[in-house]
């Protein structure tokens, strides 16, 4: 289990935050602020995307470039080799494009190169753009720890034509990961009230109880509208909601008090069933958890409405949906893995809710 040990600082967001159409062609005007060459990392597919709209405005801004794909894992030791490519190319800032686990990459190596770091996601199922941290995997894809960073990423890029034309897959993975801010924040009661909580924290879940709200009533519009490729104020803001906002509360909360049972499942996941899930998006992981999330939250009342906005957007709603058998054996390896995280109260009250809050999940 990781043992954490926070900064006192916040870092609330990224230095520049731009979501625009047509924001491709003015990535090199934006990313000359930083730096005079740069080192690219992406995803193939997120690069096939961007490269013919992005790189003729690199060009006219008189930015160089070196392009490295990357399909592997955000862990140490690649982000070491790559970071030590930068500096052999004389790069001076890193850029990434693509998902959530190539803009957690590009954070590692920007940290590792001492440079700043310039993410353009092509997806909105994680705020991993905008966040200060990194999620950091073993080579072999089990979930290792989180890197906490003492700054900023210098700005995040967002093209509203390449989101709008994602798959809704990743939007909705993004939605239900944004929604689980809110209930996590929660853990273990059904209300918050100030007096019983830190500012910092209070205020975070406040502004997840604001998301939620959002996300609700404008998210199943914002998945049709991606659906069918179209470019909506309900994508617009479906999209400023899961990286900006979400990325704000995550910084807020140092990336910690943020996520609970919803997150650790998703660590207790990768770690036991790296083979089993690995084609199971993060959102996706943690959305299912939110069932056993809401159960200890004593606010099992909320599962159904939470399934059915789920099964709207084509999600997984259970482990076996997510590639993993709900056999006895599966389920006690993950609640032994959340027993042992800062997440639960240890007393024999708090293991019996969790025990059956685990059931939530088949």
């Amino acid at each position: 289990m990781e043992k954490v040990t926070l900064d006192p600082a916040i870092k609330f967001g990224a230095g520049r935050y731009r979501q625009e159409k047509n924001l491709l062609e003015e990535c090199g005007k934006e990313i000359s602020r930083f730096g005079k060459k740069v080192f690219i990392i992406a995803g193939n597919r997120a690069w096939d995307a961007v490269k013919e709209r992005m790189i003729p405005g690199f060009e006219k801004a008189g930015l160089e470039y070196e392009l490295h794909l990357y399909g592997g894992k955000c862990s140490y030791e690649a982000a070491r080799e790559y970071a030590e490519k930068c500096k052999a190319e004389n790069c001076d800032e890193v850029v990434g494009t693509g998902g959530g686990l190539v803009m957690d990459f590009a954070k590692a190596v920007g940290e590792y190169a001492d440079t700043g770091v310039v993410n353009i996601p092509t997806s909105i199922a994680t705020c991993a753009a905008f966040t200060t941290m990194s999620v950091m995997y073993t080579p072999e894809g089990a979930k290792k720890d989180c890197w906490r960073f003492e700054h900023e990423v210098d700005a995040v890029l967002v093209d509203l034509q390449v989101i709008a034309e994602c798959p809704i897959r990743y939007a909705a993975a993004g939605i239900l990961d944004a929604m689980a801010k809110k209930i996590e924040i929660q853990n273990g009661k059904p209300k918050m009230y100030l007096s019983e909580n830190k500012i910092d924290l209070f205020s975070a879940y406040k502004m997840a109880e604001y998301t939620y709200e959002v996300l609700v009533e404008y998210g199943a519009q914002a998945i049709e509208d991606i659906r069918h490729k179209r470019l909506t104020k309900a994508v617009e803001d479906i999209t400023f909601i899961n990286i900006a906002v979400t990325g704000v509360i995550a910084n807020i909360t140092k990336s910690f008090s943020q996520s609970a049972l919803g997150h650790m499942m998703y660590d207790g996941v990768r770690t036991y069933f790296t083979k089993e899930a690995e084609h199971a998006l993060h959102g996706e992981i943690v959305a299912v958890a939110l069932f056993t999330q809401l159960y200890y939250n004593k606010l099992s009342e909320d599962k159904e409405a939470l399934r059915l906005f789920m099964k709207g957007m084509d999600m997984p709603l259970t482990l076996q949906e997510l590639g993993i058998e709900p056999t006895q054996k599966n389920l006690d390896i993950l609640e032994a893995y959340l027993i042992d995280s800062p997440y639960v109260e240890q007393s024999e009250e708090s293991f019996k809710l969790l025990h059956e809050a685990m059931k939530q999940m088949c």
